[in-house]
């Protein structure tokens, strides 16, 4: 990935000769999926779930990219609410956010929307992302496709929307994206996730995955998650319980992205207990090929991104190491290795001297997530010793291969920890 000082320190009984010795296996490892623009490509700070007056949000376009740019976002979509007595993916709507690209050429602005997808009536939501150039057929795709207040409520009406936009939103070959929005707000059991991805999944892998970490991070409760099920650490237990449903997908051979901490801005509050402004909190930094709309949907699509609160983390990268590859394998990339193969798995980090709030910052543990056939586990974890430094360690592949994600912690004081996940990387032992 991107060119960095030599990292010095690894946490953990392992030594340096036996991390060596470890990974002289057979010359069989490959790459079955990689991300093209490892070593070249450029971090960038975005925020993908805003909204504006155009919907139910308080401020204009103009002012909440003005935010985002204040507080480092390099990327910001626009997603205001497909509910039909709304502006979302009005003309108005594309030339307010045309007039954004002009007044900040730097940043990259993507107009999306926020979909009631079917067949839950506007409770269950999704972002959709889109390449400029097909950006104003989502005003198609929100009159005969959104959810909210039909006669009847079909859930093929879903396959239906994901079709008309593989097919309507891709453009030179960049696909739209789709992530399911707050996964676990409306549900008794966040584990009911797995089979509504799953169903998704099955008709189009437009879908990427979760927004992990939930917006609103001002609301009491966390999140605006005041049903059945709560935010653990301030992510949704999708993500945040080991074990629930992204490691449950994950373990089936989906491979699937939650690492996405956008803001789902609609208003500050002069309490301080609705929303942060576009960046000001949440982050999610997307590793990506080219500094435009192309290279953020890319990114996505590919995983090559994490998330994280408070600003407390930069440059994370997760990677694993065996025998007979010719680099490292990222997160979202996919490796086959011989079965009993010893990998290292290794969390690379820089920690910013300050974060949110203004002040002295660190990071307190980090941990990496195994999923295989047994289930899921934290296989290992440890304490950095230095703001910028890795932590890593060995791990034998079973047979079935297994997925790798790795997240760390920061304790604020209180009982509660901000955080950052990053996306899994597979390691496979057979081709299928």
């Amino acid at each position: 990935m991107v060119t960095r000082p030599a990292i010095a320190v690894v946490m953990g009984a392992l030594c340096a000769l036996a991390a060596c010795s470890s990974l002289t296996g057979p010359e069989t490892s490959r790459f079955t999926r990689e991300v093209p623009w490892y070593g070249h490509g450029i971090w960038l700070k975005a925020d993908t779930h805003i909204h504006t007056r155009f919907s139910d949000g308080a401020h204009g376009v103009d002012e909440v990219v003005a935010k985002a740019q204040e507080f480092g976002c390099d990327v910001v979509a626009i997603t205001d609410h497909t509910d039909g007595n709304l502006r979302a993916a009005t003309p108005e709507y594309f030339d307010a956010i045309d007039a954004a690209r002009k007044a900040h050429p730097e940043m990259v602005i993507l107009a999306g929307v926020e979909w009631n997808f079917p067949p839950w009536n506007g409770e269950e939501h999704a972002t959709v992302m889109v390449s400029p150039a097909a950006e104003r057929r989502l005003t198609e795709f929100k009159q005969r496709f959104d959810d909210l207040g039909r006669a009847s409520h079909d859930a093929a009406l879903a396959g239906d929307g994901l079709r008309w936009l593989a097919d309507n939103g891709t453009v030179s070959g960049i696909r739209p994206v789709v992530i399911h929005e707050h996964p676990s707000r409306a549900d008794a059991r966040s584990m009911e996730n797995v089979a509504n991805f799953k169903a998704l999944r099955q008709i189009s892998d437009l879908v990427i995955g979760f927004a992990g970490a939930p917006g609103h991070q001002g609301a009491r409760p966390i999140g605006s998650y005041g049903y059945r099920e709560h935010a653990i650490d301030r992510w949704d237990p999708v993500a945040a319980r080991v074990g629930d449903a992204w490691d449950t997908l994950l373990g089936e051979g989906l491979d699937i992205w939650a690492a996405d901490a956008p803001s789902d801005f609609h208003t500050e509050s002069p309490a301080g207990l609705h929303d942060f402004w576009p960046g000001e909190f949440s982050e999610t930094w997307l590793y990506a090929p080219t500094r435009d709309a192309a290279g953020v949907l890319q990114a996505f699509r590919a995983g090559s991104f994490f998330g994280d609160h408070g600003r407390i983390v930069r440059k994370v990268e997760f990677v694993i190491t065996a025998g007979g590859l010719s680099r490292p394998a990222m997160a979202g990339e996919a490796i086959l290795v011989p079965p009993q193969t010893t990998i290292r798995a290794e969390i690379r980090v820089e920690v910013p001297a300050s974060a949110w709030p203004i002040g002295p910052n660190r990071l307190d543990r980090v941990e990496i997530i195994a999923i295989d056939a047994a289930g899921a586990r934290v296989a290992a974890s440890g304490k950095l010793e230095a703001p910028d430094t890795a932590f890593s360690s060995s791990l034998t592949v079973p047979v079935g291969g297994l997925a790798l994600r790795a997240r760390g912690f920061r304790d604020v004081g209180d009982g509660t920890r901000l955080a950052f996940y990053t996306n899994p990387v597979r390691v496979k032992t057979s081709p299928e």
